[in-house]
């Protein structure tokens, strides 16, 4: 913990308690208030202690839990703080809890509270060496709490191939949506956003939502973290943070790829503010995020400046070129808004470690109801969840024979998280998602088309031959894989695909295994490449949907049989 404040407060008990602190964020709070602002923004940003200021009958219970609940907040997040004021609260409703009436409510906390409460005061017996807390001690330090790994869990972990291509396909299709010149309307940027359908929709407030949860997928990331980012985290591929002139503007002309640094939610002690401590290795992102993400930037500076100009500033573009490195890349509703010229507000943000106009953890972790959906082969529709994606990125690592460290750096785990994923029957549960398939939802999803209309927009084999139709044009039309496979093998599988029932699937296949067979004789790079993967992935698409047309075929035939 920091040192003490010069200023003491006794609360007529032997502890010594800093009358005032700066939280982890650099918030400076007053032990005496009842309500402590840690944060400007998140979750648990404002944490309520009134009710331990309020205990009278035990000073020495009450200052003890108040100084190490006053560690927490120096040194961990305000979400944290939260938590552990809600597992004190529930053991600690008042001070006159005896210990025998602790002993009997402890048995009754949820394990996750007891978990919690263990830590609690095991900091305030070990690390602050409040001895009056040993008894408490003696009874909470057996409890061993057992996690639940749900990287299998069916709606909780890992996404099937089906349901996670499902989800990319349609974030790609949102991200497809960004206007391709910066509106000139100020009030498309000042709009809140609105519930899909409107036209409101398509303000800035909706696209920030689609970039930002394209980011969560391409650095895998937590919401927290991309809350931290700030433009001056994105750089071309090629540029170092460390160049001496990294604070200058950044050329973007002919970048093709660029790359983001990332900061540490878990910090050290003596880094206690917000993003103090950047992660060792910086990540890079595609060539299709990286144009995303460059016209995102375009739309946000011409906001700016269009802010600026509403200000009276002159050189109001100029000065947004500037002060967009000072901005959060995923940006709160005031930014558009704010008084930007106001000394103080300006100061603010150039602070390198400020959390002005930053969107809030919980906001970012809003987004992804409203973008991260996709089919599921299992439940009809899969959700996106940070944790989903971080279960299905490390599971699909460990399937693909990823060493241990390979995998702790996808997601930034440690090495004891990442070997969980090792230790799991992956091989076996990949076997059961394969050979569970061809149940109503499934047959659902792929719904062969009997009879073709006019208006039918067709997906023709390499010789014009109609394999299947397109539910929606704009979707195969902003479709990443027809550019690393010929259509139709790409479609199997697609949300966007209806194939024909008595078109030769088995011609397809065929051709997909062809180019299987040629990829593993001549292919330079191993069998563990990307190419190989989508197409062996094709296949098993391809596959199950040969398997539901001869089922709607026996089904539709028994029909005609017993009428």
């Amino acid at each position: 913990m920091g040192q003490k404040n010069k200023n003491q407060i006794s609360f007529n008990s032997e502890i010594d308690v800093a009358t005032e602190f700066y939280s982890q964020s650099g918030l400076f709070v007053k032990t005496s208030d009842d309500m402590w602002v840690l944060s400007s923004i998140g979750k648990g940003n404002t944490v309520d202690v009134g009710w331990l200021n309020s205990f009278k009958f035990n000073p020495i219970l009450r200052d003890t839990l108040i100084d190490t609940l006053i560690h927490y907040a120096e040194t961990k997040t305000a979400a944290t703080v939260s938590t552990q004021r809600f597992a004190l609260i529930e053991a600690f409703p008042n001070d006159k809890v005896s210990i025998d009436e602790f002993k009997i409510k402890w048995n009754e906390l949820k394990s996750s509270t007891r978990k919690t409460l263990k830590g609690f005061i095991s900091t305030a017996v070990k690390k602050l060496n409040h001895k009056h807390m040993m008894e408490y001690h003696e009874i909470t330090k057996e409890y061993k709490h057992k996690q639940i790994f749900n990287a299998l869990h069916p709606t909780k972990g890992r996404l099937t191939d089906y349901e996670y291509d499902s989800l990319l396909h349609n974030v790609r299709t949102l991200c497809a949506e960004l206007p391709t010149t910066p509106p000139t309307d100020l009030s498309f940027y000042q709009q809140r956003n609105s519930p899909r359908g409107q036209i409101k929709r398509r303000a800035f407030s909706y696209f920030k939502s689609v970039v930002a949860y394209r980011l969560m997928l391409q650095l895998a990331r937590r919401p927290r973290q991309i809350a931290m980012l700030k433009w001056s985290d994105v750089l071309p591929v090629g540029t170092s943070f460390r160049d001496t002139n990294v604070d200058a503007e950044p050329t973007y002309i002919g970048v093709k790829s660029l790359h983001f640094r990332c900061f540490k939610i878990k910090q050290n002690k003596s880094d206690n503010s917000w993003r103090a401590t950047p992660e060792r290795w910086t990540i890079p992102i595609s060539e299709s995020c990286s144009l995303l993400i460059l016209n995102f930037r375009a739309i946000y500076l011409k906001g700016l400046s269009l802010h600026l100009e509403q200000l009276g500033v002159k050189g109001h573009a100029s000065e947004a070129s500037r002060l967009i490195l000072h901005c959060p890349i995923i940006p709160s509703h005031e930014l558009f808004t704010a008084e930007l010229t106001d000394v103080k507000v300006y100061n603010a943000m150039k602070q390198e470690n400020s959390s002005i106009f930053h969107q809030s953890e919980s906001n970012i972790k809003s987004y992804e109801a409203q973008i991260g959906k996709g089919f599921s082969e299992r439940h009809g529709t899969a959700q996106g969840t940070n944790n989903r994606l971080r279960h299905t990125w490390l599971c699909n690592a460990a399937i693909q024979g990823r060493s241990l460290s390979d995998i702790s750096k996808i997601t930034n785990v440690t090495i004891p998280n990442a070997r969980a994923y090792l230790q799991l029957g992956l091989k076996e549960r990949q076997f059961i998602d394969k050979n569970y398939g061809a149940n109503e939802l499934l047959r659902e999803a792929f719904n062969p088309v009997t009879t073709l209309e006019h208006t039918d927009l067709l997906i023709e084999d390499e010789v014009g031959v109609a394999i299947g139709v397109e539910k929606s044009a704009p979707t195969c039309q902003t479709c990443q894989h027809k550019t690393r496979l010929v259509r139709p093998i790409p479609c199997y599988g697609c949300s966007n695909f209806r194939p024909l029932l008595d078109a030769d699937h088995s011609l397809i296949l065929e051709r997909a295994e062809a180019k299987r067979n040629f990829m593993l004789r001549f292919q330079s790079n191993g069998v563990n490449s990307g190419a190989l993967h989508r197409i062996e992935k094709a296949i098993a698409f391809i596959k199950l949907t040969i398997a539901v047309c001869d089922e709607t075929k026996r089904y539709r035939n028994g029909l005609s049989e017993t009428s």
